[in-house]
């Protein structure tokens, strides 16, 4: 027999090819990428993505899931993993935006409420910024600014320029039994640029010993001075209105009490001694 003449063998009968498992479906795991993914988009936007936060965790979970039925199923391992992925990123950028957000928010508030004192005007001082003592003139009842010093905040400056006693109003009313009606001439000018101008909403109260404090709503009537602070007069950069206002306080011890002067709607109040 030659060597082309070798027989050939059949394959054992029982030997059959491998069998794939057929691939199945995976909806966790789709649905847990879909979610992180979402999450993950909606997390840049500060305060919204809250929202985000929710879908990447929901995502997480689904996804992890998704993964340990990815075995079984045959299917959806790497979207499980994706959406994990996703969502953890998601969670973690929008507590990151949140937190910048939050952050910058809080410095422009501080930044609009924040009032300096110049107390120059007054010819008893500099800026007080211009000491470490000086920093604190103005911050409380027991060390006011003195009276004719510049307040100044978020575009506007206010200059207390005398507090006199006065018997009556324009309309002739007089103070109840025990009080004095006190009237505060006042400066406000307007430091910002506005191409529409704005209105002086810089505010004087006044603050008694025992820490009482009296606004003009708080008398026994509405007192109308001769020269009304107009409060409502749009002015433009470098303009100032000026005028009085008239507050009904305590006769024995107005003297002894102080002013609390905001430049406009959102700044701190600065105390301004009243003599």
């Amino acid at each position: 027999m030659t060597h082309t003449d070798q027989p050939s063998y059949a394959p054992y009968p029982n030997q059959m090819p491998p069998v794939q498992q057929p691939k199945g479906s995976n909806g966790l795991a789709t649905a847990g990428f879909v979610l992180g993914l979402l999450g993950l988009l909606g997390s840049w936007i500060p305060v919204l993505n809250i929202l985000g936060i929710l879908l990447g965790v929901i995502g997480v979970i689904l996804a992890a899931v998704g993964l340990a039925k990815s075995k079984k199923a045959n299917a959806g391992k790497g979207l499980a993993i994706a959406g994990i992925i996703l969502g953890v990123l998601a969670v973690v950028f929008a507590v990151l935006v949140n937190a910048v957000f939050v952050s910058a928010v809080d410095e422009a508030v501080k930044e609009s409420t924040k009032t300096s004192v110049d107390t120059s005007s007054s010819g008893k001082g500099s800026k007080a910024s211009g000491s470490s003592a000086d920093t604190e003139i103005g911050t409380s009842r027991d060390n006011p600014a003195p009276l004719g010093s510049s307040i100044k905040g978020d575009n506007w400056s206010v200059r207390i320029n005398s507090v006199k006693q006065v018997g009556q109003d324009s309309m002739g009313q007089s103070p109840a039994a025990g009080m004095t009606l006190i009237s505060i001439n006042l400066t406000a000018t307007y430091e910002g640029k506005d191409a529409q101008g704005e209105t002086a909403w810089a505010t004087v109260k006044f603050v008694s010993p025992d820490g009482t404090t009296i606004d003009s709503t708080g008398g026994s009537s509405m007192f109308i001075a001769d020269n009304e602070f107009d409060s409502l007069q749009t002015v433009y950069e470098g303009a100032s209105v000026k005028g009085d206002q008239l507050l009904e306080v305590p006769a024995d011890s107005w003297q002894d009490g102080v002013l609390a002067i905001s430049p406009s709607m959102l700044s701190d109040d600065t105390f301004v001694a009243v003599k």
